[in-house]
C-alpha cells in the first residue's frame, strides 16, 4: 500500500482539496517529517485495517441475528430491496452508490442493531477539566469510562429498551439522538471510519437479504442472548442461523 501511494502522482491531496486526503497519506507525511518511524507507520496501517473489518464483521453478525430472529423485520427489509431491484439478482444487478440512498429501512435495521448491541459497547476518557455530575465532583486527569452499552439501553433515554424497533430511526421520529446514542463513539475523537463502515454494511447486507433467508429455530428474546463486553462485544454463546437461498 505505501509502495503503491508513493508512485502515485498525487498523494497528499484529492483535486487540490486537502480535506479529502488519505490517512495513509498523512502516515507518510508523518514519516517523511520525522513524527513516526517506519514501523509506527505500518502498526497504524495494520491497526486501522484489522479494526475497521473486526468490527463491521461484528456489527453484521449481529444484524443478521436481529434478521433471522425478526422475520417479519427481515422481509421488510427485502421488500424494500424489491423496489429497488426487482427480482434481479446481485449477479446481474449490483448494488451502486445511489442505490444506498434508497435503503433507509435497512440503515434503520443497522442502527437499531448498533444500539441494543454497540461494537464497541464503552470507551475510555481522559478528563481536561474538573466536571459536576450531581453531587459529585469528577477531578481533571481523572480517567472515566462510559458505558454505550447501558445507555443505550437505558429505559430513561429509551421506550421499550430491549425491543427491537427499527422505526425509531425513521426520519422524523422523535427519539433521543444524538445525545444518547453513540455507537461510533462522539466529539473530536469519535470513529473515523464510520460512514465507511455504514456504506460497507448496507452493500453486503443488501446482497446477502437479495440472496438468503435467514432463520432460527427458536426464537429469543433480546435480554437472554449473553454477551462478553471486552474491546469489541461478542456473543458468549454461539447462535446458530439457518442460511436458505431465497426463492425469486
Amino acid at each position: 500500500m505505501i509502495q503503491q501511494r508513493k508512485n502515485e502522482s498525487s498523494t497528499m491531496s484529492f483535486n487540490g482539496d486537502a480535506s479529502y486526503t488519505r490517512f495513509c497519506d498523512i502516515l507518510m507525511h508523518s514519516f517523511s517529517n520525522g513524527k513516526f518511524t517506519r514501523k509506527e507507520m505500518m502498526d497504524n496501517i495494520v491497526t486501522m485495517l484489522g479494526a475497521s473489518s473486526d468490527t463491521t464483521a461484528t456489527t453484521m453478525n449481529f444484524v443478521i441475528i436481529m434478521l433471522a430472529n425478526f422475520k417479519e423485520i427481515q422481509e421488510k427489509a427485502y421488500k424494500e430491496l424489491l423496489e429497488i431491484y426487482g427480482t434481479e439478482t446481485p449477479k446481474f444487478a449490483p448494488v451502486k452508490y445511489e442505490d444506498l440512498q434508497h435503503m433507509h429501512y435497512l440503515e434503520c435495521i443497522i442502527k437499531e442493531t448498533l444500539r441494543l448491541f454497540p461494537t464497541i459497547p464503552m470507551i475510555g476518557r481522559e478528563l481536561t477539566e474538573d466536571l459536576k455530575m450531581g453531587e459529585y465532583v469528577l477531578p481533571k486527569g481523572a480517567d472515566v469510562f462510559i458505558m454505550f452499552i447501558q445507555m443505550h439501553r437505558n429505559e430513561k433515554y429509551w421506550p421499550n429498551p430491549m425491543m427491537f424497533n427499527p422505526d425509531r430511526f425513521l426520519p422524523g421520529k422523535r427519539n433521543c439522538m444524538p445525545y444518547y446514542y453513540m455507537p461510533f463513539s462522539d466529539g473530536p475523537r469519535n470513529c473515523m471510519g464510520s460512514k465507511y463502515a455504514m456504506i460497507s454494511m448496507k452493500v453486503i447486507l443488501a446482497m446477502l437479504i437479495r440472496t438468503f433467508v435467514f432463520k432460527l429455530n427458536q426464537s429469543i428474546e433480546i435480554d437472554k442472548i449473553k454477551l462478553n463486553s471486552d474491546i469489541v462485544l461478542s456473543i458468549a454463546e454461539p447462535i446458530k442461523i439457518r442460511i436458505e437461498k431465497r426463492n425469486l
